[in-house]
């Protein structure tokens, strides 16, 4: 088995790092060796957790010493602190190698025996002769040392106590199958991805705290983790309990349900027989940090009065205490004395930096060190967009198993189902899922989805869920029409498995896509000779506004490809803002922002690196979206709801491009596409005229706050209000182009974006076939960007979001030196720092 190096330096040494690597080479070549460094972390990962890991798993841990390693204080009070420990104790072997000359002889690492020979600096990372001194030392080492067995979850205290194999086994396996092209066994540290909570913490009061949850042991002794089923609360604990014993720490878990006995002397001894070897009852009690770790409370097996007991006596001895709680139930924990003093957490979905984190690890499977930066993220991103549009806040629930689910029918290429779009056919596995979940023979699979497709017709008929009575009658109709079913039977297997839920003494669907699938399945199979159908999808169609609405019929749009869907919401689109033309964005039509956009500062490369990039962007949008509360769009003023049903009918008719590419006509493509772009492009036309109109009344506005500022003359109050009304003026164009572009757009039917801005090149639709291009393909096209800059010469506030779409993907994805050297000259962009930004891309992967 070869022997694990681990290689500590200062970044400002890659060079010599890359030196000393390559010289391994031979050793890594021949299986003597295998060699990491913290250049080989995926993007996206938790870079501490990953070097952390890596360094506890080593077998030789290699420090390349100079004045930058010592100055750092994450080598030297972080590394270095375990690299001697793990040294010290025989787990490792320590070998610092001095690269640059420095007065080191106060540290502890100085005490090492280190290469080169006489511990003469390397000095310079082209020193040939030195590096094989320090190779020939290295492999000394390998062949004299032998290290200890070293599996930090394996030897948690003086060798003599281990966690048993069937804790090991638990704690890698996922619980659920998932398969994968590139490795035979997925185990869960490959995958799992550390969730956010929610803190109710009425100290800070404040109403929502997020948090990573792996804060949450350093925050509190005690505490409870809250979470819906499937959120993940099991996999968090398998997390906590096994840094735990990385920390030399015995940590013991309870299963809830499996607590029968109040006594939790007896529950604690069987457990620890079953968890560890070597470790007694009395040794347990007496350790300095007794751990107890209960998954699902609220499940214990006992009355009131006993789980209470059990409880509070595990509160008595233990000295941290981690619980977990299903959220439904979450009202019971105020009814338990014991748990008044814990902390409390709640598990949140996926936001899109986790799902991105997730994701990223899902491709990486196998691949990991070989994987180019620029496949992973065009590959994270295509999955992303695809996983974003059917795992949403108010359709699926962004839980874990929900995105690995999907990865996994993308990777396992599913045959699709031909009467459905790609999309639905994967609602339709995560709805058949459930129903092998709930034991359902394959045979009746029918049966099921005809009750819930009328059930689902009647909770929508009669806006409300049914009550007992109601969902009484519901089935006697329905057995009156179809052959009879048991309702008891019906509704338990599905209650008890997350397809519905029974809420308030009303049964309903749990998750939202589940009851769009139906209420879209039953509309696009009745529709045609079903007058009430179509009433009732001409009242869908007429507040289109409403997020439900819209939702309702994306899936009709996925059940069906009779061209009557697309005729409708053609219709719908061609008359919203119709007394307006489309915005062209002609030079002379926005001739009244010249001035200003002659002012602003010229727009520069930063040195940004990409994966911080790609995180302050996610974070940013977790964050909008978590501080976004849904509104009410039942009842909006009717321009609002106007705009609100261009946004979405241009979102549905991107879906269906998307999902129909391959099966619909050109023609119909190319008019569903240009239905799309020329509704959001009059409403752009709009704002710009009201704008235009309001100018004088909205400076007014700025000018009244504005003149609050005492340090202002009337001319410059004046003069800023205008520049905000005109700067507020363009990020409203930028903002609308990109949105049209993203919500219509797709990468397979680029052709037809490119025949739509030929047929009427204008500067707006040259814009959004540039952007498409950009946020779809997930690459430069050079020869595209040259003819739009030169089309848009003199056309100040075009040129400048071309120039933003094009800074933008270089911030978001790798681009070659010599290309952006390229896109600075021909966009007029500064190339100050350039050199610095691809230096720092090329070491994130």
């Amino acid at each position: 088995m070869p022997t694990k190096v681990f290689i500590s330096y200062s970044h400002k040494d890659e060079e010599f790092k890359n030196s000393l690597t390559e010289h391994l080479s031979g050793l890594v070549r021949s299986g003597a060796i295998s060699e990491w460094n913290d250049r080989k972390i995926i993007p996206g990962t938790d870079w501490s957790h990953e070097i952390n890991g890596n360094l506890k798993n080593s077998d030789l841990i290699l420090f390349l010493i100079s004045s930058s390693f010592l100055s750092s204080d994450y080598c030297v009070n972080i590394e270095a602190e375990t690299a001697l420990s793990m040294h010290n104790s025989g787990e490792a072997q320590l070998i610092p190698i001095v690269i640059r000359a420095v007065e080191w002889s106060d540290s502890p690492l100085s005490k090492l025996q280190g290469l080169p020979k006489d511990v003469k600096p390397v000095a310079s990372p082209n020193n040939d002769e030195a590096w094989v001194d320090v190779i020939q030392g290295i492999k000394r080492h390998i062949s004299e040392f032998q290290p200890k067995a070293n599996e930090s979850i394996n030897l948690v205290k003086e060798g003599k106590i281990s966690p048993s194999e069937s804790i090991r086994e638990w704690l890698d396996d996922t619980e659920i199958t998932l398969t994968h092209r590139k490795v035979d066994r997925i185990r869960l540290p490959d995958i799992y991805i550390i969730p956010d909570v929610e803190i109710n913490d009425d100290a800070r009061n404040e109403l929502r705290i997020y948090r990573s949850a792996c804060s949450l042991p350093n925050k509190f002794e005690r505490f409870l983790v809250f979470g819906e089923e499937q959120q993940g609360k099991t996999s968090l604990l398998k997390h906590y309990y096994k840094s735990f014993l990385t920390q030399s720490k015995t940590p013991l878990i309870l299963e809830g349900s499996k607590v029968k006995d109040a006594n939790p002397e007896v529950i604690i001894k069987k457990e620890l027989d079953r968890q560890y070897e070597g470790l007694t009852y009395e040794d347990f009690m007496a350790s300095q940090e007794k751990i107890i770790i209960i998954d699902n409370i609220d499940e214990i097996g006992l009355n009131r009065r006993y789980r209470d007991k059990f409880i509070s006596d595990i509160c008595l001895f233990a000295d941290k205490c981690i619980f977990t709680h299903q959220l439904a139930f979450s009202l019971l924990v105020d009814e338990i004395p014991a748990l008044d003093d814990f902390g409390r957490a709640e598990l949140i979905g996926l936001g899109n930096k986790k799902r991105e984190e997730i994701i990223q690890r899902w491709i990486s499977l196998g691949i990991e060190q070989t994987i180019s930066e620029e496949d992973l993220y065009t590959r994270c991103d295509e999955l992303k967009e695809t996983i974003n549009s059917i795992v949403k806040k108010n359709i699926v629930p962004p839980k874990p198993i929900y995105i690995l689910m999907l990865l996994q029918m993308f990777e396992a290429h599913s045959k699709l189902n031909l009467e459905l779009s790609s999309h639905g056919h994967c609602y339709q596995q995560l709805i058949y899922q459930s129903f092998e979940n709930a034991k359902i023979n394959e045979r009746e699979f029918d049966k099921y989805l005809n009750v819930l497709t009328e059930l689902a017709w009647w909770i929508f008929s009669n806006n409300q869920n049914p009550n007992e009575a109601q969902l009484d009658s519901f089935f006697e109709d329905y057995c009156k029409v179809y052959l009879d079913v048991n309702k008891e039977n019906v509704i338990s297997k599905l209650s008890n498995h997350s397809i519905l839920q029974v809420k308030e003494f009303r049964t309903g669907f749990k998750y939202p896509y589940i009851y769009y699938f139906f209420v879209g399945k039953k509309i696009s199979e009745s529709y045609l000779e079903n007058t009430d159908i179509q009433r009732q999808v001409n009242y869908l169609l007429e507040n289109l506004h409403r997020e439900d609405f819209a939702n309702i019929l994306i899936f009709v749009a996925h059940h069906t490809k009779d061209g009557w869907v697309i005729n409708l919401l053609q219709n719908v689109l061609s008359e919203l803002f119709n007394e307006h033309p489309s915005a062209t964005l002609e030079k002379e039509q926005l001739s009244f922002m010249d001035d200003f956009m002659k002012q602003i500062p010229e727009l520069i490369l930063e040195q940004r690196e990409v994966q911080k990039e790609r995180d302050a962007y996610n974070e940013k949008l977790d964050t909008n979206e978590r501080s976004h509360d849904d509104l009410d769009e039942s009842e909006s003023p009717d321009i609002l709801a106007d705009i609100n049903k261009t946004f979405k009918g241009m979102e549905i008719a991107g879906q269906i491009i998307r999902n129909r590419h391959a099966s619909l006509k050109r023609d119909s493509l190319n008019i569903l596409a240009e239905n799309g772009i020329n509704a959001g492009l009059r409403f752009l036309k709009y704002f710009i005229a009201i704008s235009d109109v309001a100018k004088n009344e909205i400076v007014k506005v700025i000018s009244a706050h504005l003149s609050e500022n005492p340090g202002l003359t009337n001319g410059e109050i004046e003069k800023h209000a205008e520049n905000a009304y005109l700067h507020l003026t363009y990020g409203v164009i930028n903002s609308v182009v990109r949105k049209i572009a993203t919500s219509v757009g797709s990468k397979e039917a680029m052709e037809i974006y490119k025949a739509i801005e030929e047929k009427e090149s204008t500067p707006a639709l040259l814009l959004l076939k540039q952007s498409i291009e950009l946020h779809f393909l997930k690459r430069i096209d050079m020869k595209s960007i040259t003819q739009s800059a030169e089309k848009l010469k003199g056309n100040f506030v075009c040129t400048r979001i071309l120039k933003e779409l094009v800074i933008q993907h270089i911030y978001m994805f790798p681009v070659d030196y010599k290309e952006k050297q390229q896109l600075s000259k021909l966009l007029g962009l500064s190339v100050k720092g350039q050199q610095l930004i691809e230096q720092k891309q090329k070491r994130i992967g």
